[in-house]
């Protein structure tokens, strides 16, 4: 599970796992039945308050996406399932729009704009996740 949350964003830290974790899960990322890092482990790694973890995945839980399991954990829910590309664009949808519009106030050709997004694809998450 890849988690990177963003200190300067406005967005609460506990929301950014929960869309996060939401995104992975309706990408096929994180598939049913796949057990979550505990608590701990996943605040450290974070460095997060384990309240917030916490929280976070309780969220899930109640929203149907984790289930607790007694002795085991956490784990992706066994009714979530990937998400069809039409349901998933939810998840790009806004920062996308955003994205154009910071690149055209920026003065990006579309096509300057798009060659931008190619390389950090490729230096941020690489081939590997085209397949």
């Amino acid at each position: 599970m890849r988690l990177c949350l963003d200190k300067n964003d406005p967005i609460p830290k506990f929301q950014q796992l929960i869309e996060q974790i939401q995104r992975q899960i309706a990408s096929g990322a994180l598939r049913s039945g796949e057990r979550l890092p505990s608590v701990r482990v996943l605040a450290r790694e974070l460095k997060m308050n384990p309240m917030t973890v916490s929280r976070s995945y309780q969220q899930l839980a109640e929203q149907g996406w984790l289930e607790r399991v007694r002795g085991v954990g956490m784990k992706v829910s066994q009714q979530a399932r990937p998400a069809e590309p039409h349901q998933r664009l939810q998840y790009v949808q806004a920062p996308l729009a955003h994205f154009i519009q910071v690149a055209n106030q920026a003065g990006y050709s579309k096509s300057e704009a798009m060659a931008l997004v190619m390389a950090h694809w490729e230096s941020d998450i690489g081939d590997h996740a085209l397949e």
